[in-house]
């Protein structure tokens, strides 16, 4: 038994984990296949063989440093394992005084992640993005209504003060722009009523696509795929000084439904074929960056007592002798 733990631990098993690791994490990069799913196998083999060292060299029983910097080592390379198995990439965007459905538009998620986002977490009250154009973004912050202790508190999101929920954090982007509001009402065919139905298109972020304010959406109940464009009707961006994305005073909106284009007002209404649209006016939109990972803090903790054993140990080594002493 105790030759297989000594075979276990030694450093040749050692050197062959850490090239088999450095060559998994290269043919993973290259592959853009999952870390979590590759590295596993080599991650979990390493620490085998750290805690039958640990268990087997005398060295570490006689040196207190060095077994709690390997003790430590193996603590971090746990939680990073526990961070990439829990963690959650993701974004939602959001129109002003819209409520957070629970929903993300899109993530990315570790193997045994529990989402625990709710409807009514909070609602996206306004939208500030200060600004030169094109020189630079001063300032992006958000405004939200959330409930904290049971009870209903304003906050104030930025780039680098986010929303916490339940481990969730939540930061801004700098994807900001304008989002259209419709009501359409189907036409009657069959002889039942069909409710109105209110909703709203997002164009793409002002800052970034200035010209290439477009979008395309198909009405439910409709065969019609419908293309609008966002037509302000002076330069947002012509002053070249400090200021905040507004809404155009004056717009319109350009709407293509087949070979058919047609101008579109605030309060006009658009009859198709099969339904009628109406435009109520724009509003904005924010981007938010959603990331979840609870160990990040624990993580940081263990790396930092580490390097503190790390330094202890060669404190040891180093002040064992008298760096005055003469030598031979």
């Amino acid at each position: 038994m105790s030759q297989l733990l000594s075979y276990i631990a030694s450093l040749k098993l050692t050197f062959f984990l850490l090239i088999l690791l450095l060559v998994t994490i290269m043919i993973t990069h290259n592959g853009e296949l999952s870390y979590v799913t590759f590295l596993s196998l080599p991650l979990f083999l390493l620490c085998v063989n750290l805690v039958a060292a640990i268990v087997s060299n005398k060295a570490f029983q006689q040196n207190l440093a060095l077994l709690y910097f390997h003790l430590t080592l193996l603590a971090t390379v746990v939680l990073i394992a526990l961070s990439q198995l829990t963690f959650l990439e993701g974004w939602v965007e959001l129109n002003e005084g819209e409520t957070f459905t629970g929903k993300l538009d899109g993530q990315t998620q570790g193997l045994f992640h529990q989402f625990n986002l709710k409807q009514d977490d909070f609602t996206n009250l306004a939208v500030q993005l200060e600004f030169t154009p094109f020189i630079a973004i001063t300032a992006i912050r958000s405004r939200v209504l959330t409930t904290i202790d049971n009870k209903e508190q304003e906050f104030v999101i930025g780039e680098h003060k986010p929303l916490l929920i339940r481990n969730y954090r939540f930061y801004v982007t700098r994807n900001v722009g304008y989002s259209a509001e419709f009501t359409w009402q189907a036409f009657n065919t069959q002889g039942k009523r069909v409710a109105p139905e209110t909703g709203t298109l997002n164009f793409p972020p002002f800052l970034s696509n200035e010209f290439g304010q477009t979008n395309q959406w198909q009405p439910s109940n409709s065969k019609t795929e419908l293309w609008f464009m966002l037509q302000p009707e002076s330069d947002i961006l012509a002053q070249r000084k400090p200021t905040q994305l507004t809404l155009p005073q004056n717009h319109h909106l350009v709407v293509r439904s087949g070979e058919q284009r047609h101008i579109l007002r605030v309060g006009q209404q658009l009859k198709l074929a099969d339904g009628a649209l109406t435009y109520h006016g724009l509003r904005t939109w924010m981007g938010y960056k959603v990331h979840y990972d609870p160990y990040k803090s624990y993580l940081l903790a263990c790396s930092i007592l580490t390097v503190l054993c790390l330094a202890w140990f060669f404190w040891q080594k180093f002040t064992r002798k008298s760096w005055l002493a003469p030598t031979a």
